[in-house]
């Protein structure tokens, strides 16, 4: 074997073992200069440590994609909301995708919370939501399947790729041989691998055949990688909240709160444990400051909801003669059964309101 090593750097080796006890290995010398050893190099743009538990990779990978959420947080009072999302999946998520079917440990749950936390920080920085906001709710709201179904996703995928003859052959041949009597390499199970420690139970493919036996025979039978991706994100990505296209900041910051069950209202601080909210009954004292009580029936806001809802009525007027839970939804949400221009009317109204009320405008404490 001959090397052609860079003489400007010192070589270095790493040396990988799990073992409790370490070894004491002899020292190696290359070109009568010693071999240093190291705690984890870089190959291909992923750290591999002594115990390939790839806790390097991930604490560098953490400070990329930071400084690029701080980012988006300046951004979102300048950039729509659909920009900065884009910004998140081009920027920031690719760090977390590049090598995560090596890294990845499927039942740590642990694991899965520490990385899960990086999509939701970078959620609330682009809606602006208050932290402890319910993480569901958020993804709900920018369309994100969170990153623990999304590596579930990338593993399938790629396990498909090599089951189909779109991967290395090297890769196919790993999988345990399936003795059963039907021809097709996935009609029935595949033969799991036995595996004694959980180090191992979380690596790609004890894993990911654990997960490509519960699939249903439809999804692992799909004619093309695209069908099979298809029928996979179907399965967790969910269908985002629009803003049509309304663009303003400070007011999408209200709404999406509301949406999202928790801001200045007494209810949600309420239910959120707030020290300075001991009951949630609204200041007006008839009701609890629920977001319908707000927007539909406290009696602090009567002048300017009589013209807020009067500009509704204008546009549709049978928005206006809905249930009060009905009616609460659309001045939210909007409502998909009409046009994208009356949606956005009836969203801009809303932040209209939200924003002369006033209500929002102490410090959350």
């Amino acid at each position: 074997m001959f090397f052609n090593p860079d003489p400007t750097k010192q070589a270095q080796e790493v040396i990988f073992s799990r073992k409790k006890k370490k070894v004491k290995h002899p020292d190696i010398f290359f070109n009568n200069s010693s071999v240093v050893q190291s705690q984890s190099q870089k190959h291909l743009g992923m750290f591999l440590d002594t115990k390939l538990d790839f806790s390097e990779h991930f604490r560098n990978m953490l400070n990329k994609v930071n400084k690029t959420i701080g980012l988006l947080r300046k951004l979102r009072y300048s950039l729509p909301r659909s920009a900065l999302i884009t910004i998140y999946k081009s920027f920031i998520r690719p760090h977390i995708d590049y090598g995560d079917i090596v890294y990845d440990q499927a039942y740590n749950e642990s694991f899965h919370q520490k990385l899960e936390l990086i999509q939701y920080n970078a959620s609330l920085a682009i809606t602006g939501a208050i932290r402890g906001s319910s993480r569901d709710k958020l993804y709900q709201e920018l369309g994100l399947e969170s990153l623990k179904n999304r590596r579930w996703y990338r593993k399938l995928t790629t396990f498909y790729k090599i089951l189909t003859d779109k991967s290395p052959s090297y890769l196919f041949n790993l999988i345990p041989i399936n003795n059963s009597h039907y021809t097709t390499r996935f009609a029935d199970n595949i033969p799991p691998f036995k595996t004694k420690h959980d180090f191992f139970k979380n690596t790609f493919f004890p894993s990911a055949i654990k997960e490509w036996n519960i699939l249903e025979a439809s999804i692992r039978n799909a004619e093309s990688t695209a069908v099979f991706k298809k029928k996979i994100l179907s399965m967790i990505r969910p269908i985002p909240n629009s803003v049509f296209n309304s663009h303003h900041p400070d007011g999408i910051i209200l709404l999406t709160r509301l949406r999202l069950g928790f801001s200045h209202l007494r209810e949600h601080k309420f239910r959120h444990n707030f020290l300075d909210t001991l009951n949630p009954i609204c200041s007006c004292g008839q009701d609890i400051e629920t977001t319908s009580h707000f927007l539909l029936n406290c009696p602090q806001y009567s002048n300017i909801r009589t013209t807020f809802l009067n500009k509704i009525k204008g546009i549709k007027s049978d928005i206006i003669e809905k249930s009060k839970a009905d009616l609460t939804n659309i001045l939210l949400f909007g409502d998909i059964s009409l046009s994208a221009e009356i949606n956005t009317f009836i969203l801009n109204s809303t932040i209209g309101f939200l924003l002369e009320s006033n209500r929002f405008e102490e410090p959350l404490s």
